[in-house]
């Protein structure tokens, strides 16, 4: 039972993942959809259309 809880030792920084460029433009794509769809709500909003 002992073998059980085995503890492995990393270094924090192993488990961070390198951000490549194709997770970059992933997160990007999102940022300018929520953008989009912020800027369409606060133009709906301020005109009353």
């Amino acid at each position: 039972m002992a073998n059980h809880w085995r503890h492995v030792h990393q270094v924090p920084t192993e488990n961070m993942n390198d951000l490549g460029l194709e997770d970059a433009a992933y997160v990007a794509g999102w940022v300018l959809s929520c953008a989009a769809v912020l800027g369409v709500v606060l133009l709906v909003w301020h005109f009353h259309v």
